[in-house]
């Protein structure tokens, strides 16, 4: 069955949340004006996040592929169309994942808006250890295929 990319809806929240939750993603302030969602049908199987921190630094986030439909490419999906709806040329990520987002054009950075650097710290200190921001630079790249 082919799948859909469609803005998240009001209703999807309460799906979202549940799964944010149990793939230990960034819960701060779920709105579902900054989701994504991949769909099958009404049945969500992806989905991702622009997080805004203020009036210009944003972040790629929340991406998460349910576990059934995980290793098809869904993931790289998400982030592709967050990259291509990012209101900023520069796409951050605040990440344990990096080689997997370093596979999708993301390079490690040191410099970071203060409001991820913060959380980056923030999360260090007190949930795990291992998180990097990462950044995509969208002006003159090419998305990987």
């Amino acid at each position: 069955m082919p799948h859909e990319i469609r803005p998240a809806r009001r209703e999807d929240m309460s799906f979202i949340r549940e799964c944010v939750r149990r793939f230990r993603l960034d819960n701060e302030t779920l709105d579902a004006e900054q989701f994504i969602t991949v769909r099958q049908g009404e049945e969500i199987i992806a989905f991702g996040r622009i997080k805004p921190y203020g009036d210009d630094v944003y972040e790629l986030g929340c991406v998460g592929v349910i576990e059934g439909q995980r290793g098809r490419g869904l993931g790289r999906l998400v982030v592709q169309e967050l990259i291509e709806r990012f209101p900023t040329d520069a796409v951050y990520v605040t990440t344990d994942l990096a080689e997997y987002f370093e596979k999708l054009g993301f390079t490690r950075t040191d410099t970071l808006p203060r409001p991820l650097a913060e959380k980056i710290q923030s999360v260090c200190d007190k949930l795990r250890s291992g998180v990097v921001g990462m950044v995509y630079q969208r002006q003159g790249s090419t998305l990987p295929r």
